[in-house]
């Protein structure tokens, strides 16, 4: 009996240890990979900034699917509808893009609205034969790894009387970020309301940039570093500016150091045992 209970408590070390560490190594998604087209942009808000836009169009003739891309995320999906030089697909429930193509480049504007549809940004996106990253790279990134969950602080959130505002996502209702820097790239999954969203940049020299497509709604962040367990940051979609505090939560490394201490305590309890 004693010998059975021993092997039960030896099998369950391995599912112990995988259960006490997370992993936050991420992998941006390729529209490439897929087989599709890839088209890559941005959009062109109101106070000038440019929000990266990536989408991929399956096929080429006949019904033909879109995705659009957000880091590790596929954002939405929807139908490519093409007459003459006139592109329109869907991007949610009341959002969508509309523009001229010519030749490989659509310019047009993006649109949204419950009831009546507004135009929040222009576009342009072009066909290329493979997705690079929309963000040009610093010679020297900080070497502050972000690696790990990150609470953010919004202070005042966006008011929802409205209810036009209630029904749109906004980026103040994430609470946390978890984050995964891999060389000189960044790639991040914000959990909040509305599922999963996905990031991915690239660091800067004091910091990071990353973009996001979510719930129809196109996010830039710009963040500073203040030290390794703060950054101040600005997010920019087509309608909101957002200043945060974003604060680490964990890391990597003390995820390691919980688990330690976890097996060291299992450690003691399996030598107890044996020693009665």
């Amino acid at each position: 009996m004693q010998k059975s209970v021993s092997l039960l408590i030896l099998m369950s070390f391995p599912f112990l240890f995988l259960s006490c560490t997370k992993n936050y190594e991420l992998e941006s998604r390729d529209a490439g990979q897929y087989g599709y087209e890839v088209w890559q942009g941005h959009f062109l808000v109101e106070n000038g900034v440019q929000i990266p836009l990536l989408f991929g169009v399956e096929g080429k003739t006949g019904v033909r699917q879109v995705r659009l891309f957000s880091g590790s995320e596929l954002a939405h999906w929807s139908y490519w509808h093409e007459e003459a030089d006139s592109v329109q697909f869907k991007a949610g429930l009341h959002s969508e893009f509309k523009g001229i193509r010519v030749d490989n480049t659509i310019s047009g504007s993006y649109f949204d609205g419950v009831g009546t549809q507004v135009a929040r940004a222009k576009f342009v996106a072009q066909k290329v034969e493979q997705q690079t990253s929309p963000f040009a790279p610093v010679a020297t990134p900080t070497p502050i790894v972000p690696t790990g969950t990150w609470q953010l602080d919004f202070g005042t959130l966006k008011d929802l009387s409205d209810p036009n505002e209630l029904l749109r996502y906004t980026m103040d209702r994430v609470q946390t970020f978890d984050l995964y820097r891999k060389d000189h790239t960044i790639i991040g999954k914000a959990y909040g309301a509305g599922g999963i969203q996905g990031f991915d940049g690239i660091m800067t020299s004091t910091g990071f940039i990353c973009s996001s497509f979510h719930h129809a709604e196109p996010f830039l962040i710009e963040a500073t570093f203040v030290d390794e367990n703060t950054f101040d940051a600005t997010i920019t979609s087509t309608t909101d500016v957002f200043e945060v505090r974003g604060t680490r939560k964990s890391q990597t490394k003390e995820d390691t150091a919980y688990t330690g201490s976890v097996l060291r305590g299992f450690y003691l309890t399996v030598k107890a045992f044996f020693n009665r």
